[in-house]
């Protein structure tokens, strides 16, 4: 097939796939994410509301068919998924492309620190208006958010007790990204990379001792089937995803559809953590109650004074400025917001 004709396919394929079949002006999203329908947490209910929010309000003009469970892309893979038109719409986990949107992945190297979820997510949203560095870094990958997730304030799961600092010497716990092995280290454990989905079967088979996550997570992944101490370690409310879209995607649309979804996308912040902060409540209940998780206190004061000490941690948030700088980016209200006093 000649270049030119192939190039032609390769982007008329790509963008069919981003927007689906479509008649008489109706459109129909593709939204690719890694996270199993039955999962049944706020993430994969929220985004069954979006899909439905979105149908609702057009009248069942346009619509969004969602692939669940990685079936066209991998946790790993959405950012290049959205950026090629796999998806027109997807789940983009900014912590496991740090190298590749570090402006947006300003939370993600500030761990731990003293905002909740709802807090996250308004800063997020704010710096979005605030900040062009931060849409212009995701527009080099053909990508414009349309809505934000910040995931819940973080502890760690763990197959046995944590009580003290002292009580994680030499244990293997999950990370990834920057911030967290750094600080896993000063805690004397041994970081070990791993993804969300892989963690299970690792808690399971002893690969690994413990992994950071919050409750809804822990219980939609079922790591408590497997963990039976979740440690109440402040970490802070964890970023987080993007609900991101192929941009050529998004300016193909009509601007009355383009003008709904970014509604809904700012909606969706609050229905995410509403639904995220009930669940928590029902989890700890259910924990509690049936004795199958026990909830462990971890003395805060101990654990800020080792962060707030630790040179490494430092460094790790001073390479996140020096990396951003060249932007233009005004990173002091960001560094203060994120910093624990």
């Amino acid at each position: 097939m000649p270049k030119i004709r192939k190039l032609w396919y390769t982007t008329a394929v790509a963008s069919a796939l981003a927007l689906g079949a479509t008649a008489g002006g109706a459109e129909t999203l593709n939204w690719i994410t890694y996270k199993p329908q039955g999962a049944g947490d706020p993430q994969a209910v929220t985004t069954q509301w979006f899909a439905d929010e979105l149908e609702r309000r057009t009248d069942g003009e346009h619509s969004i068919r969602i692939h669940w469970g990685g079936s066209m892309s991998g946790i790993n893979e959405i950012l290049n998924g959205l950026q090629d038109g796999v998806g027109g719409i997807g789940d983009i986990v900014t912590p496991y492309f740090p190298d590749q949107l570090p402006v947006n992945n300003a939370i993600s190297f500030f761990w731990p620190q003293p905002n909740s979820s709802i807090e996250l997510g308004l800063l997020m949203n704010y710096w979005h208006q605030q900040h062009p560095q931060f849409a212009e870094e995701l527009e080099r990958f053909n990508v414009k958010m349309v809505g934000l997730r910040p995931l819940e304030e973080y502890g760690m799961i763990c197959t046995q007790p944590v009580r003290s600092i002292d009580d994680f010497e030499g244990l293997r716990i999950r990370s990834f990204g920057f911030a967290l092995p750094v600080l896993i280290e000063e805690l004397g454990a041994v970081p070990v990379s791993m993804s969300t989905p892989e963690a299970y079967e690792a808690l399971e088979r002893g690969i690994i001792d413990c992994s950071p996550v919050g409750e809804t997570l822990a219980h939609g992944w079922r790591y408590d089937e497997v963990a039976e101490y979740f440690i109440d370690i402040p970490l802070g409310a964890s970023w987080g995803h993007l609900i991101g879209m192929n941009l050529d995607t998004y300016n193909s649309l009509p601007e009355d559809l383009q003008v709904e979804l970014e509604s809904i996308g700012r909606e969706y912040l609050v229905r995410y953590t509403t639904e995220m902060l009930a669940a928590e409540q029902e989890i700890r209940q259910e924990w509690t109650e049936t004795g199958s998780v026990e909830i462990i206190d971890f003395p805060a004061e101990e654990f800020y004074e080792l962060a707030n000490n630790s040179e490494a941690i430092s460094e790790v948030r001073r390479e996140w400025v020096e990396t951003v700088e060249p932007t233009g980016l005004d990173v002091e209200p960001i560094l203060e917001a994120l910093s624990i006093p």
